[in-house]
């Protein structure tokens, strides 16, 4: 099986999953890093979400493509709102700038839904994130920054939550 070609941003970010992990990848935009994570444990539970419906259709056709749109769960929602996240241990947010992404963890009931990995990739307002990390006692395992495509990211693995 040929593994779908992942960009360095995203292969950093597949390297904070464990094998086990069930997973959404919010704002999933072509569904790369989905079809990757069910190509490597194809009976892990993940699920793809995205608010514009066309990007959500691109990522069914990039699942399509590997014969996998039966290993993942798509659905249009605006970052994590009509999800069971007890179904879930790994929130993926990457791509959204920072502010996007503070937004969607305020939304968060936390003491409901269990302790959760998160792996945080702001695309803007990094310092903003972090400060909103800080300030409501998230657990920041490790950060790094790397570079792709000429372009520097961050990209945090966190914890919160149980």
């Amino acid at each position: 099986m040929k593994l779908v070609r992942l960009p360095q941003r995203l292969k950093t970010i597949s390297e904070y999953i464990d094998y086990n992990d069930t997973v959404i990848d919010v704002g999933t935009d072509h569904g790369k890093l989905p079809v990757y994570l069910a190509q490597i444990n194809p009976k892990r539970v993940i699920m793809a979400t995205d608010i514009s419906a066309n990007s959500l259709k691109a990522a069914f056709l990039t699942a399509e493509k590997y014969a996998l749109t039966k290993n993942i769960d798509f659905l249009v929602t605006s970052g994590l709102k009509n999800i069971d996240l007890s179904l879930f241990n790994t929130i993926i947010i990457a791509g959204l700038g920072g502010e996007t992404i503070v937004e969607i963890l305020s939304d968060i009931k936390w003491q409901k839904n269990g302790r959760k990995k998160l792996i945080l990739q702001p695309q803007s307002k990094t310092n903003k994130l972090c400060r909103f990390l800080y300030n409501n006692h998230y657990n920041i395992i490790d950060i790094k920054t790397i570079l792709d495509n000429k372009r520097e990211y961050t990209i945090m693995n966190c914890s919160k939550g149980g």
